[in-house]
């Protein structure tokens, strides 16, 4: 085959590649959005509070409480790590 043949042939299969993707999206993968759980009320535990907070050597914390779940906070400089408590 020549070579433009070869590319128009390439072209085709993707262009029909990519529709059947368009079409067939959310029949194969599975869908984080739709869950049987809905309820979208927030707890009734206070919004934020700090519990406690300190230093080590090398990183401040803060050990928060936001609508009833508790998080670490590190900070040192300008650097951010939040992680579940």
């Amino acid at each position: 085959m020549k070579k433009k043949h070869l590319y128009l042939l390439a072209g085709i299969c993707l262009a029909i590649g990519f529709g059947f993707g368009l079409a067939f999206d959310g029949l194969f993968t599975k869908s984080y959005a739709n869950n049987e759980k809905n309820d979208l009320s927030l707890p009734s535990a206070p919004a934020f509070e700090v519990m406690e907070s300190g230093s080590t050597a090398r990183a401040d914390y803060e050990i928060v409480n936001i609508y009833g779940r508790k998080y670490i906070v590190f900070s040192s400089g300008g650097d951010i790590e939040v992680l579940n408590y």
